[in-house]
């Protein structure tokens, strides 16, 4: 097994922006964009976790391999009542409908990155 970079010279980033033109720093923006709102998307605000009013951040980390896949998804940050479960859920996702990242790269040539994601809950009060 190859090793797994924490940091590589290019980090991986989520698809969608390769003709965006601009340096880098605007791909990146963008492709931060279009992850935010893949999650915001799919993801479901656990009725339990809204009941409780819990709110807060939970963290996903995966390595994105080097074809751009994602693997080995798990919660290393939980602020319970199923939301670590559902942040979780929505990163699979990814992998399930076939979503590629474009891979980090070290050295020009493509490497498997450890990446973290934060998910953030916030209960949206009704006005």
């Amino acid at each position: 097994m190859e090793d797994i970079f924490l940091v590589a010279e290019e980090m991986p980033r989520f698809p969608g922006c390769e003709d965006e033109s601009g340096d880098d720093m605007d791909k990146r923006r963008c492709s931060d964009k279009k992850l935010l709102a893949f999650i915001y998307n799919n993801i479901k605000y656990p009725s339990e976790a809204r009941e409780k009013g819990t709110e807060g951040a939970c963290v996903i980390q995966f390595v994105v391999e080097k074809d751009g896949s994602i693997a080995d998804a798990k919660v290393v940050r939980d602020i319970g009542s199923q939301c670590g479960t559902e942040a979780l859920r929505v990163v699979n996702l990814m992998k399930s409908e076939g979503i590629k990242w474009i891979p980090g790269k070290q050295g020009g040539r493509a490497v498997r990155v450890q990446f973290n994601l934060p998910i953030r809950f916030k209960v949206e009060s009704a006005v």
